[in-house]
């Protein structure tokens, strides 16, 4: 698993760990019935605190991305069985995303084109 850490981000290690395990469900690199490295493993893979890995894990099975069994390692779940996932929730962090762009100065042109540009990588149909 390719995972890769910032250490200068302002966000916090285990917001970033979950993003990128998204990122390899939605790519199809990690599928339903995939087993995710054990707590410990992917800890030592990325130098992060056991307690930072286990953190980014639970907010995936909240999300219920991901199943976690008792001395069991956790494993994707069929995107049909994931739940948690509040249309509310991505709305509202979208529209941060926009707010904060737009205080930065980016226009509305760069922000579509970096929206289309995201888009197009996990929707063939874009």
């Amino acid at each position: 698993m390719n995972v890769k850490i910032d250490p200068m981000s302002n966000i916090p290690f285990y917001q970033q760990l979950t993003q990128q395990l998204l990122c390899e469900i939605a790519t199809g690199n990690l599928q339903n019935g995939d087993p995710l490295p054990s707590i410990r493993d992917l800890a030592a893979e990325t130098n992060l605190n056991l307690h930072t890995v286990h953190k980014s894990y639970k907010e995936l099975q909240k999300k219920g991305i991901i199943a976690i069994k008792p001395n069991s390692k956790a494993i994707v779940k069929k995107t049909p069985e994931a739940k948690g996932i509040d249309l509310q929730e991505i709305s509202i962090k979208v529209e941060q995303i926009i707010c904060e762009a737009y205080v930065l100065g980016i226009s509305e042109q760069q922000l579509q084109q970096m929206f289309h540009k995201i888009l197009r990588k996990y929707y063939t149909d874009c």
